[in-house]
């Protein structure tokens, strides 16, 4: 078990802020290797001025999303999951601070990503599970974030990424939100048990990349929400329809130890959902459909939704 150093959190809020509100980027050193992420600070509320002109970070404790890229060359790899995600445009709407972390490069393919549960593409020595431990160190250590709400999501690779470590790091993080990614069948037995998680998952049926259906090596989709179905505790729990169009259906199951919500698409390839650029195999196939729902706007409103029903149970 990772165990993080005992900082109050407290003491960080009240400390002078490390870094100012905004983007930044940020190298912590690993064993000697270097690894980089864009962190993303944002305004304090509570200190807003007119015209809501809000300066300095936070001095209250903000939830935090990790956003991990896909496997991909798109240099800066940073930029381009910031344009297909939109994540810390919402990051800033809703007061999160959100991190965004570069991956290595696959010496074959020179590609950057992650090597995780199902899939590798990083660099043959490259650890992705100690780099998330370090940088939740960092995060406890040296921001303003409340610890009890750390979200993962993630794209392609990022999304298997985000699956592994709501699997092998549940007590970390309050929720995860895979975006068109996948498991891999060999660690289906090891992450279908243990402590629940919030999860909500968006894939395409004609997903040509990360096949819905999966394929030899990956889960299905329904087979990895299934598993957190399992791992959640769900047994007859009748799923609610939280979101229907003709292109999308979401559908959301409240089991007794965490929600599990997936939303299924049709027509659009391997793309963060909800119209952003960034396709694949056919030019314009990840262009906004009539009806698609908006993948980061949807996890960020079924965050706030989950911790305030947490509140006011905590108050019952």
């Amino acid at each position: 078990l990772y165990l993080l150093p005992a900082v109050s959190v407290a003491q960080v809020c009240d400390d002078y802020p490390l870094y100012p509100s905004g983007s930044f980027n940020v190298s912590i050193d690993i064993n000697g290797w270097m690894r980089t992420f864009q962190l993303f600070t944002p305004w304090n509320e509570f200190s807003c001025g007119k015209n809501n002109y809000c300066v300095g970070p936070p001095k209250e404790p903000r939830p935090l999303v990790i956003n991990w890229h896909g496997c991909n060359a798109h240099v800066p790899v940073v930029a381009y999951q910031e344009q297909i995600s939109k994540i810390e445009q919402a990051a800033s709407d809703f007061n999160y601070y959100s991190i965004t972390p570069v991956g290595s490069m696959e010496p074959f393919i020179e590609k950057y990503a992650w090597n995780t549960y199902g899939i590798k593409c990083g660099a043959l020595e490259a650890d992705d599970f100690l780099f998330a431990e370090k940088l939740l160190e960092y995060i406890q250590n040296n921001l303003c974030v409340d610890m009890s709400r750390i979200y993962s999501t993630g794209f392609s690779t990022g999304a298997f990424h985000s699956n592994a470590l709501g699997c092998s790091m549940t007590d970390k993080f309050a929720g995860i939100a895979p975006v068109a990614g996948s498991l891999g069948r060999a660690y289906y037995d090891q992450c279908v048990d243990g402590a629940p998680i919030s999860y909500l998952s968006f894939h395409s049926k004609d997903d040509q990349t990360v096949p819905y259906d999966g394929n030899i090596d990956w889960e299905s989709q329904p087979d990895v929400t299934a598993m957190w179905e399992k791992r959640n505790g769900c047994t007859n729990e009748t799923a609610t329809v939280t979101y229907k169009s003709e292109t999308t259906i979401c559908k959301r199951k409240e089991c007794p130890g965490a929600p599990v919500e997936d939303c299924t698409l049709v027509g659009l390839d391997h793309c963060w959902v909800g119209g952003r650029s960034g396709g694949f195999f056919t030019p314009g196939s990840c262009v906004k459909q009539e009806g698609d729902v908006d993948a980061t706007t949807h996890m960020f409103e079924t965050w706030e939704k989950e911790a305030s029903m947490k509140r006011k149970k905590f108050k019952h």
